[in-house]
């Protein structure tokens, strides 16, 4: 029972670190660079925007199409899988890149240091980093929100199609 204690404690110690508000970290932009940073990250977003919404078409497509030889050829547990990994993993990271690009550019170019990314394969830990500099730049984040709305609603359209093919397996 003692050992288990120790090595709870153990975990608890060195893990919770891990777990830490990303806002504790957060070092606002100088004042004079304000409006500078504004419009740079708001170029980007414009930039990426139809880059993103490009790249989940172009996945919900790949998973119509995954679907259709489905429904064509039979279940297969490889197609169906890799359906899953559309829905589970493509789409909900459309965004990893550019809000990757927005942090290292916040880092090295207006905070002057070395460019640590959140230690994540996801786009929360990231949007979390970002969203103080967002409220205190007043930067618009209109289209950020466009691409979470579209992601969901892509999702919904591949989860119909693996519902579908759920069925079939059985």
């Amino acid at each position: 029972m003692k050992k288990t204690f120790v090595i709870l404690m153990i975990i608890i110690k060195f893990c919770l670190p891990v777990f830490a508000d990303a806002d504790a970290e957060y070092v606002p932009i100088p004042k004079e660079l304000s409006k500078q940073y504004k419009a740079e990250i708001e170029q980007i977003i414009d930039e990426e925007y139809p880059k993103i919404i490009k790249n989940i078409d172009e996945d919900v497509e790949y998973g119509k199409q995954l679907y259709e030889k489905i429904l064509k050829n039979g279940y297969d547990a490889y197609m169906a899988a890799d359906l899953g990994f559309v829905d589970d993993l493509y789409i909900p990271t459309a965004d990893l890149k550019l809000y990757a690009k927005l942090v290292q550019l916040t880092q090295e170019k207006y905070l002057k240091i070395d460019y640590d990314p959140p230690g994540a394969d996801w786009v929360t830990p990231f949007e979390k980093y970002m969203k103080p500099y967002f409220r205190d730049n007043n930067v618009n984040t209109e289209k950020l929100k466009k691409i979470v709305k579209y992601e969901i609603k892509q999702s919904k359209i591949i989860r119909r199609y693996l519902k579908k093919v759920q069925r079939l397996s059985s």
